[in-house]
């Protein structure tokens, strides 16, 4: 037992050193671990060494690789065991410590065995009638010090408690056998040690900056096992209260910990760590199917608010957006559970989600938010989610939910509106019908399924509409992601807005008209960046299938006319360039009147045509990355001489010289295919009637844009 002498006079840092020490130990026989099953039982395998030497020599390898393996757990644990001590003997010497201080304060004395004493009562030497109120004074002395005392007791049991435990632990950790090291500890693993951020999170605002720096390296290191996650999760009390209750009560904690002024950054960090704990715990159903109904349960109760709106939903969602890769099963089922809650709820929008909906920065209470951005880093979830053909989720995000500041998100900032709930769910359907994580740099996924297409078929066409109007209302959030949608549909934009594709495209089997697509470019064409994602995707795919004709398409045929296919290609990407001239010359006429903006918008333009650095397509060949090149610096040229050229009230026209652009890469494609310089442009050649062709479609898609989709006159 320890007495109150020696936790008086006790020093730990010698316990917290210790700690440190087989911390590093432990990390140290880890990289050794890594080696030994690298180079040493490695080796042999890999030189192909066999028969009875080898079978011998393989087992006794395997067991060093075994014994430097548990060696690594005795070392953690022992590390875990010894940290946790230290962290238990400070907080009863700080408890001792302070109770002595109090005591000094009161005018007490705590002699060296822990006893309270107190002085006579000031002023009563020789006075005869002092009895009553000495006897007073005695009374009120002695049960403050029998509270002082209650206090030392309590914190030498503290220290006397945690040196048992820590006894337990390292005899157990230790074992029995002089040969072999203990294959499961009982200090450490992460089981143990997600019960100690268990422990350590019920502080919350309270930890101290120590405690804090353990549980954020508790979570850091621990929030991807399955056994620490689990373990915290099935740990966690909040005021008596635990499972799936606890787990939203210290989401709600931490995010506004957060969003606070302390320490924010380590709570930040802390609380994407506990979304990956979430993630890692339920991924294939580790909770188990009870404890994810009671989390849904636990989720549609109303908050604790006095108003009764539900602040537990999106605490969960919430969460799930801020880190985690969740998987499809968990994704999809909090999906359809929160769309069947809303949909199904009498109260919308500020009624049942509280006053925070309708935010646009700090604390947003929509909790699409949070689903949709988890969503958005499972692209196969989010397709399962959002398909049409599986279920009415798309239908009710498009057509009957109810978005916040809907009506108006068009005339949102759009760096700020991209990290609102509609945002979100723009990323989502990113995801959904590309394949693709829209936070991740990675290659296309083509081809789309059929799911995909649908996906993003019915999104366009909802947006797109049945008349002009409305074209430029597209929320402000959606207009970056719908650009790179359809970037990435660059083969089915290629063909709705240059062939008469009969309602369907070919490569993905999209189903939307022309003039509904060209009003969804148009409102996406309000952010030059997003607009240039369409452009440039287009300017690829025309390259990719002017690469694809051979070089003998550029001689006449038997009639002295060019090959009829080239000339089809030539009519079609005409019409696809005129139609995106279209678009730019409309956005330019709109805001004609606003010089700021024009300005901002040509300005970016020529920066992602002229400034921005070329790089390699990953999906043409060399043939199509140099005319995309050739095409964007013609086009380049032609916005600088027209700007130069013209004045501010005619810069619209300015905008129209994408068939500039479409000539030169005609021109390089040209050459390529060996047609001397002198006859690419001589009367009567193949070149000059595929120009020829250029220039009369070009028109009729800039009035396709202009008279058909927009319904300008």
């Amino acid at each position: 037992m320890v007495s109150f002498k020696e936790l008086h006079e006790a020093d730990f840092a010698g316990v917290t050193e210790t700690a440190e020490a087989w911390t590093s130990m432990a990390t140290a026989l880890d990289a050794l671990d890594s080696r030994v099953a690298r180079d040493l039982t490695g080796t042999p395998q890999r030189a192909g060494w066999e028969g009875p030497a080898a079978i011998r020599a393989g087992a006794t390898l395997k067991g060093v690789d075994t014994d430097v393996t548990q060696a690594a757990g005795v070392a953690k644990a022992l590390a875990a065991i010894i940290r946790d001590a230290a962290a238990d003997f400070t907080a009863a010497r700080k408890a001792l410590d302070t109770a002595i201080h109090d005591a000094e304060s009161q005018t007490m004395t705590v002699g060296a065995d822990g006893a309270v004493r107190w002085p006579p009562m000031p002023g009563s030497h020789n006075d005869p009638d002092a009895g009553p109120a000495i006897k007073k004074y005695d009374e009120e002395m002695k049960a403050k010090a029998e509270a002082i005392s209650a206090r030392l007791t309590k914190a030498v049991q503290q220290a006397t408690a945690a040196d048992q435990r820590a006894t337990v632990a390292l005899q157990t950790d230790i074992g029995t056998s002089t040969t072999a090291f203990n294959a499961k500890p009982y200090g450490g693993g992460d089981t143990a040690d997600g019960k100690r951020a268990a422990d350590l999170m019920a502080k919350a605002g309270s930890l101290s900056d120590d405690e804090l720096k353990r549980l954020q390296d508790l979570m850091a290191t621990g929030s991807g096992s399955k056994e620490f996650s689990t373990g915290l999760l099935n740990s966690l009390n909040a005021g008596g209260r635990g499972g799936p209750e606890a787990l939203l009560d210290y989401a709600k904690v931490y995010g506004d910990l957060a969003r606070g002024d302390h320490n924010a950054r380590q709570y930040q960090e802390l609380y994407g760590n506990l979304g990956q704990v979430l993630a890692t715990a339920t991924k294939d159903g580790g909770m188990g199917r009870s404890w994810e109904d009671d989390l849904l349960k636990a989720a549609r109760k109303p908050g604790g608010s006095a108003a009764g709106y539900n602040d537990n939903y999106r605490a969960l969602t919430e969460l799930m957006g801020a880190k985690g890769d969740f998987d499809k099963p968990f994704l999809t089922k909090v999906g359809n559970d929160l769309v069947d809650y809303e949909r199904g709820s009498k109260l919308k929008g500020e009624e049942l989600w509280g006053p925070d909906y309708g935010n646009i920065t700090g604390k947003q209470g929509d909790p699409m938010r949070g689903l949709m951005k988890a969503m958005s880093h499972n692209p196969e979830a989010a397709k399962e989610f959002l398909d049409p053909g599986a279920n009415k989720n798309l239908d009710y995000l498009l057509k009957d939910r109810k978005w916040p500041n809907q009506g108006y998100e068009h005339n949102q900032i759009d760096a700020l509106a991209r990290d609102t709930s509609r945002g979100a769910f723009g990323e989502a359907l990113q995801a959904a019908t590309t394949g693709r994580d829209p936070s991740n740099d990675q290659l296309p996924a083509r081809p789309h399924d059929k799911a995909m297409a649908q996906i993003m078929s019915d999104t366009l066409t909802h947006f797109g509409g049945d008349h002009a109007g409305a074209e430029n209302d597209l929320p402000a959030a959606l207009r970056r992601p719908f650009g790179k949608m359809i970037a990435d549909y660059a083969a089915d934009t290629y063909e709705v807005l240059g062939k008469e594709t009969g309602g369907t495209s070919e490569a993905s089997g999209l189903t939307i008209r022309q003039d509904q697509m060209l009003r969804v470019i148009r409102g996406i064409a309000e952010d030059p960046e997003a607009f240039q994602s369409i452009t440039r995707a287009e300017t690829e795919e025309i390259a990719r299938r002017l690469e694809g004709y051979p070089d003998e398409a550029f001689q006449p045929d038997g009639t002295g006319r060019p090959n009829h296919r080239i000339e089809g290609f030539a009519h079609e990407a005409a019409e696809v360039m005129g139609a995106l001239s279209g678009v730019r010359t409309d956005v330019i006429d709109d805001h004609r009147d606003d010089q700021n903006f024009r300005a901002n918008w040509t300005s970016k333009m020529q920066y992602h045509v002229i400034g921005a650095p070329l790089t390699p397509i990953p999906v043409v060949g060399d043939v199509a990355q140099r005319l995309v090149d050739i095409g964007t610096a013609a086009h380049a040229n032609e916005i600088i001489t027209k700007n130069d050229r013209e004045a501010a009230a005619q810069i619209s026209d300015a905008f129209r010289a994408g068939d500039e652009q479409l000539k030169a890469m005609i021109r390089g494609r040209a050459q390529a295919a060996g047609i001397p310089l002198h006859e690419v442009d001589a009367t009567g050649g193949v070149t000059t009637a595929l120009l020829n062709e250029v220039d009369k479609s070009y028109q009729t898609g800039v009035d396709n844009a202009h008279r058909q989709a927009l319904g300008r006159d």
